[in-house]
């Protein structure tokens, strides 16, 4: 007799979902290839995907007969309002960017209960349109779990979904499903495994989208790319952006850029230097852990940057996230400082377990035995350079062992 399953799916949940989903494949065009032998699964199975936008599951699981259970962030499952939905659909709570063991025994639960298990083995959304390098032991996890693998690959995602925007965009998604059945799994090495995960999975969006000219339907095509890019080519400045309709502009400079219905970037008609999300992004990455490893050497004592009228959150001893109030952030060489008006914190980067932002784009940090979470009340604050800047000063101060994975090949 198999053990109840430990993370249910409720099926009125799973109702509510397949209603609104039917109706995002209908407006956003999305279409799946999905072979007979997956569509019919029915014995546990391991799904691993890339991973574009916040929608993802529900899409990917909306093309199978039997659905999984997603292993999810924990902080999504924290928010008062989509926490309940995602439990609901039986995510299996995970800790970003910290080893859980814990989570790797739940799935095994999950399996041993009948049911099927989905990640995304990137850890997180990517930033750039490409696939992130894949968290190493996702083979040895294929391995260990011993059911059929389902391989699916998102594309056209980024010009629908974009980590960065808020809005959904109209455009068009093709959705590829792959299995590898446990008899072919046999036969390989957890090196080999890892290898076959990545040729299915590793997908360049950006290239995609000019080779199959995919139009976005949107009159908001720039708004809130300022929570990705932050560095402008122009004047230099990590100063940021803002962002509004079709353009986006320094805050500091004024350079103003325009992103056409093909996704890609003008200045006063002509392309600009970076001329697309995946170019920028890159050169900036680059850029801005150079500058932070320079400052580090030179030893400086003032603020590296900071972030104004930010909204602090404290967990509590049952990790419920508790507000502290309106504060500067201060990024340090050696520490993170929080100044409230009643409140102060000073968190050493050493005692930091992970930093990176999460649900909605807020920041959310590890520290000890404490989370907090910074909000933006006045504008787009930058999680990622905030994640690239600890990377920074974990690598330089001896702690590669925190790095981000998919943020590793910039320490290579």
């Amino acid at each position: 007799m198999k053990p109840p399953a430990p993370y249910p799916i409720k099926w009125h949940f799973r109702i509510a979902v397949k209603l609104i989903i039917a109706l995002f494949k209908k407006v956003f065009h999305i279409k799946a290839n999905v072979p007979k032998a997956v569509k019919n699964l029915q014995e546990p199975y391991l799904l691993l995907a890339n991973h574009y936008g916040r929608y993802d599951p529900f899409i990917i699981s909306d093309f199978l007969t039997k659905k999984p259970n997603f292993v999810s962030s924990d902080a999504i499952l924290r928010d008062p309002f989509y926490g309940p939905l995602f439990s609901g659909l039986g995510a299996i709570p995970k800790k970003k960017g910290v080893r859980d063991t814990q989570v790797i025994r739940a799935m095994k639960k999950v399996i041993e209960s009948g049911g099927a298990v989905a990640l995304f083995p990137e850890g997180t959304r990517t930033w750039s349109g490409v696939t992130h390098p894949l968290d190493p032991s996702i083979g040895k996890l294929a391995k260990l779990l011993n059911v059929p693998l389902v391989l699916v690959k998102m594309k056209g995602a980024y010009a629908f979904d974009p980590r960065w925007a808020k809005p959904l965009r109209r455009a068009s998604m093709q959705i590829d499903y792959t299995l590898v059945s446990k008899q072919q799994l046999a036969h390989l090495s957890h090196q080999e495994v890892m290898q076959l995960i990545t040729s299915h999975l590793h997908h360049d969006d950006i290239a995609y989208a000019q080779e199959n000219n995919i139009i976005i339907k949107s009159a908001r095509r720039a708004e809130y790319i300022d929570r990705m890019l932050f560095q402008c080519p122009s004047c230099q400045k990590f100063d940021g952006f803002t962002s509004h309709k079709n353009n986006f502009w320094c805050t500091s400079c004024g350079y103003n850029v325009y992103i056409t219905p093909t996704g890609n970037f003008e200045h006063q008609g002509n392309p600009v230097a970076y001329a697309n999300p995946r170019d920028w992004f890159n050169w900036q990455a680059r850029n801005f852990v150079n500058y932070l490893s320079s400052c580090l050497k030179n030893k400086h004592t003032q603020p590296l940057f900071k972030a104004r009228q930010m909204r602090i959150y404290e967990s509590n001893a049952n990790y419920q996230m508790m507000e502290l109030g309106l504060a500067t952030i201060y990024f340090f060489a050696n520490h993170i400082e929080i100044a409230g008006s009643h409140f102060k914190r000073s968190l050493p980067h050493a005692d930091i377990s992970s930093l990176s932002p999460q649900f909605k784009e807020r920041i959310e940090l590890f520290f000890k035995n404490k989370a907090y979470r910074f909000s933006a009340t006045q504008h787009q604050e930058p999680g990622v350079k905030w994640e690239l800047a600890i990377n920074t000063v974990w690598f330089h101060n001896g702690q590669p062992f925190k790095l981000s994975p998919y943020f590793k090949y910039l320490f290579e």
